[in-house]
């Protein structure tokens, strides 16, 4: 691996570990009523989630920061790079609904139950990113 490679390995480690106890605590101001707290929280992430995503993106224009994919591995990069997705959008949806759209708004009404499936997902993705990390390692 090169310098910029390594850069890339490991601010992604650091991004994995953090947005997952970043997440935990969200989820816990969430479930303690702490709104506003919560809410800098999951804007926190979901910003920081969708700078990862162009990071990860624009490596593809550099080749020197593009390593090929094994491919016995592809399949679940696929996988993991889907799932990863949904939480994402989930995410910003959410978000966009909280901040820009009436209290009653299907996304406002529904948060908890989406949340239900988006957190999980997302803890998915980050330990799934960490295991890609492993593989590439």
């Amino acid at each position: 691996m090169n310098g910029l490679q390594l850069t890339f390995h490991y601010g992604s480690l650091i991004w994995a570990v953090l947005s997952m106890a970043l997440l935990l605590v969200a989820w816990q101001a969430a479930h303690q009523k702490q709104i506003a707290r919560h809410k800098k929280l999951m804007i926190l992430l979901t910003t920081m989630a969708w700078l990862f995503i162009l990071s990860y993106l624009l490596r593809y224009r550099f080749p020197e920061l593009n390593r090929p994919i094994p491919r016995e591995y592809i399949l679940w990069f696929a996988l993991h790079g889907t799932v990863a997705l949904l939480p994402l959008v989930g995410a910003s949806c959410l978000l966009f609904a909280r901040l820009r759209l009436s209290a009653t708004h299907h996304f406002n009404r529904y948060h908890r139950r989406y949340a239900l499936v988006l957190v999980p997902l997302w803890f998915f993705t980050h330990i799934g990113g960490l295991f890609n990390l492993w593989l590439l390692g």
